[in-house]
């Protein structure tokens, strides 16, 4: 059977640049096809018209070049995968109007295609191609870049599985390291959510529970700026890498500039 991964992001969301990726992978064994496009900004863009809109290129790219199905569609939004089967209903009108569009095209072809959610972890291809392109070139020129270092080689400077995070966020953290090239969505959506036990920490604290190595990194990478030191340093506290957490910090920062503006 072909399959199909897909995944969209929105830098910021709302509002902001829309990338979208696909993978197919063919059944007859040629190799897999990839695909990418992005949309300039725009108020009505946002990460689920991302996700939809990339399903779409993937599906009409897939017959554009042949595919006759069975097709088995994979992708780690739970609200697209779920609405696709007919699971969850569509409440926002310009998701509808895409997911009509979609329905309308495998109809018409008669193609025969199955749903599945998968975590980002398994579809990090899709992943890599959703990120705008100038996302990939801002990221490029950081020596921190996250893809630069393999899940294998990374430092802690605690284990995620003992420390004192919630479970969703002790998963969201695993995902994380051990994604070879973790996308500019997946540091985004990392999230405390409130306050946890790291959050009022001062830098001298937190310097101590995580040592003079790791001290020494977020001083080097954000110089005489304390604030983003010690959001880097709780970051490793809480069980991520420390190439990760120190592009975790960059990330909301860029963020943080964005929304000001």
């Amino acid at each position: 059977m072909d399959t199909l991964n897909f995944d969209g992001s929105c830098d910021p969301n709302p509002g902001g640049i829309m990338g979208f990726g696909w993978v197919i992978n063919w059944s007859t064994g040629k190799a897999p096809t990839e695909g990418s496009k992005e949309k300039k900004p725009s108020p009505s863009n946002t990460n689920n018209v991302a996700e939809y809109t990339a399903l779409k290129e993937g599906i009409s790219n897939y017959l554009k070049l042949g595919g006759k199905g069975p097709l088995q569609v994979y992708g780690d939004s739970k609200l697209v995968i779920n609405q696709m089967s007919g699971t969850w209903k569509i409440n926002n009108q310009n998701l509808l109007e895409i997911n009509k569009q979609i329905a309308s095209e495998i109809k018409k072809h008669d193609l025969k295609v199955k749903f599945s959610w998968v975590p980002r972890e398994q579809n990090t291809t899709a992943d890599r191609l959703a990120m705008p392109k100038s996302r990939l070139k801002s990221s490029s020129k950081s020596p921190s870049k996250a893809s630069s270092v393999a899940p294998s080689e990374r430092k802690f400077v605690a284990d995620v599985n003992s420390a004192s995070v919630s479970s969703n966020m002790r998963l969201k953290i695993n995902e994380l390291n051990t994604d070879p090239s973790p996308g500019f969505k997946s540091f985004a959506d990392l999230k405390v959510g409130g306050f946890d036990s790291f959050s009022r920490k001062k830098l001298e604290e937190l310097q101590k529970e995580a040592g003079k190595k790791a001290s020494s990194i977020v001083q080097t990478e954000f110089p005489k700026n304390i604030t983003h030191q010690a959001s880097a340093l709780r970051w490793m506290l809480r069980g991520l890498s420390t190439d990760l957490a120190v592009r975790k910090v960059q990330i909301d920062v860029e963020i943080s500039k964005k929304k000001k503006r």
